[in-house]
């Protein structure tokens, strides 16, 4: 194996032997004694691997470790581990950073950001896994392995057939300073180990699984500290950088479990007291089964071209092993949150800002169970993440703050100001409202922006709901046609006439027009015309002045297009359709 040779002028300030994070202290006998624990400074990290874009679970990670450094008014780190070469992406660190800065997630220091204990990138910190190794070697603890994979293979199937559940016998561990030379004279690889107590550890619990993890294998285990290749593995440079980095509070995935008793045994060899760990539970499909990062849903790019909001992804994330209920509860004047029942199965006490998240978030709440992905879920946050944005919850805001921090209201208008200026950015961006006057008309923009929220789970997709403001039309599209076939001609006719002289009629009796106007023309030719039930009156109506099935009320269409604009559509719809009419017959008496 050879060691690369870096000069250690910039790492040296890194290398301590002495705990100064938590000021512990050796005594004779080797024991190591620690202060009272505490949140107070404490300090995180999220360190992923850049093998390609970040996925849910790795935002969530850092989503927790930000909501924990600002709730104890501490700070955060973005530490990269690109030791494992293999798997190494190119671009994905500026992927990864993309998507933190896209979420708001704003680390102290790091990657990009620098600080005081860099560098923040495990490959240019070589030098310094290189130390820590040999100073193992030289008391001891560590050993030169030459096993090559052929041997290892074998070693790890007798093992398991004997029922035992580490992978390594130990073997090397015996060989002489002399056969160790020699071999490394002639050129044979070699991994560094460490070498594993038999006696039994004491494991602190996890602040998150308590003493429900597991212990240190039976045997032998003489795990990896560094590859043939002269680069680490994760659990050397892991426990080195957070002891380096002064990391008090480590939050990982459940996945990491297994390696506890091995990152323990390093830090008591090191004589450095270790940090708080916390294993957040896996993420899973809704049927319980692993999610895939072969499927582009599980990657946070893939929410960022949808359109979704940073906040309800955040939202979305912090509900996934987060007891909201139970800290909302905590924090309430009253022992529980009044009982709730949405027809679509969710809860209006889900939705948070990322500040309300903060100050409602304790450790003590996240469970160890698993944790279903359910992309409904993400819709309905989106959507009133959308409505609190724009400062049109209505009676729904009321439950939505209970228990929680109230938001400010300069922040509500400027949140509402910079949704709107999104929507106009993306009709002009419309390839059918190129180049359209009215799109630049913020009065209308804004209008339409309202009556059309309501029904909206992206704003992405609003603007192609919203064409019909701009443009008048042309009844030809494909829904306008399928509305026809349904719609008798003569009272499609009779309806829309009638209609517009009466609007027209108590337009120019009121001088105005607004709403109530509208909807006492409607209900009063409902009743006039006995028709039994609204829809049949109001779908001509809808289809002349938007083509369209759905959308804002009939009385709210006609404030947002103006009296001149409504009825010129109501005319021309009119027209259209007793134009097909005549069309149709011709064509009856032709054949």
């Amino acid at each position: 194996m050879t060691l690369p040779l870096r000069p250690l002028l910039r790492a040296s300030k890194n290398l301590r032997l002495t705990c100064k994070r938590c000021h512990s202290t050796t005594t004779a006998s080797g024991a190591v004694s620690t202060p009272e624990s505490s949140t107070t400074g404490a300090r995180l990290r999220f360190a992923p691997s850049p093998t390609g874009h970040l996925h849910l679970g790795g935002l969530r990670t850092a989503l927790f470790n930000h909501l924990l450094a600002r709730k104890w008014k501490g700070k955060w780190l973005l530490r990269i581990e690109d030791t494992d070469r293999t798997r190494y992406t190119e671009g994905a660190v500026d992927s990864l950073r993309q998507a933190l800065d896209w979420a708001g997630l704003d680390y102290d220091e790091g990657v990009g950001r620098g600080g005081s204990y860099g560098p923040y990138t495990q490959s240019e910190r070589l030098d310094i896994y290189h130390h820590y190794t040999k100073e193992l070697l030289s008391r001891n603890e560590a050993y030169e392995c030459f096993c090559s994979p052929t041997e290892l293979e074998a070693i790890k199937l007798s093992l398991h057939q004997q029922g035992l559940r580490h992978s390594y016998d130990g073997r090397c561990r015996h060989l002489t300073e002399e056969e160790v030379g020699r071999r490394k004279r002639a050129g044979h690889k070699y991994v560094v180990r460490y070498k594993t107590s038999s006696e039994e550890m004491d494991i602190p619990s996890d602040l998150i699984f308590g003493d429900n993890q597991p212990t240190a294998n039976t045997g032998t285990d003489d795990f990896v500290l560094m590859k043939s290749d002269g680069w680490p593995t994760y659990h050397l440079a892991s426990v080195v950088d957070d002891h380096l980095m002064e990391i008090t509070h480590v939050l990982r995935g459940e996945e990491w479990l297994p390696s506890v008793p091995k990152h323990h045994s390093l830090y008591k060899a090191f004589g450095w007291s270790p940090p708080k760990f916390a294993h957040l539970p896996l993420l899973c499909n809704p049927d319980g089964t692993k999610l895939s990062k072969r499927r582009g849903d599980t990657f946070v790019q893939h929410y960022m071209k949808q359109g979704y909001e940073p906040e309800a992804l955040l939202n979305f994330l912090a509900l996934m092993g987060w007891d909201y209920h139970a800290a909302l509860s905590s924090s309430s004047s009253s022992s529980a949150l009044d009982p709730h029942v949405r027809t679509d199965g969710h809860s209006l006490y889900e939705v948070f800002t990322l500040p309300q998240i903060i100050e409602a978030f304790d450790v003590s709440h996240i469970n160890h169970r698993k944790a279903a992905v359910n992309i409904g879920k993400l819709d309905f946050l989106n959507k009133m993440t959308l409505r609190r944005k724009a400062g049109r919850l209505g009676k729904e805001g009321g439950m939505i703050g209970a228990g929680k921090l109230e938001e400010a209201e300069g922040e509500k208008e400027g949140e509402r100001k910079e949704l709107i200026g999104k929507f106009q950015e993306l009709l002009r961006e419309e390839k059918a409202l190129k180049g359209c006057e009215l799109v630049e008309n913020m009065d209308l923009v804004e209008k339409v922006f309202d009556a059309e929220l309501p029904r909206a789970v992206l704003l992405a997709d609003m603007p192609m709901h919203s064409i019909f403001y701009f443009l008048p039309p042309t009844y030809t599209c494909h829904e306008s046609q399928s509305i026809l076939k349904d719609l008798n001609p003569r009272l499609y006719c009779q309806y829309t006439h009638l209609f517009a002289d009466t609007l027209q009629s108590r337009a120019s009796t009121a001088g105005h027009i607004d709403e109530d106007i509208v909807w006492d023309i409607i209900h009063s030719l409902i009743d006039q015309l006995k028709i039994d039930k609204k829809p049949k009156f109001l779908i001509p109506i809808r289809h002349a002045l938007t083509e369209r099935r759905k959308g804002p009320s009939i009385p709210e269409l006609i404030t947002i297009l103006g009296l001149d604009e409504s009825l010129a559509r109501l005319r021309r719809g009119e027209e259209y359709v007793r134009e097909l009419e005549v069309t149709r017959r011709k064509g009856d008496t032709e054949a």
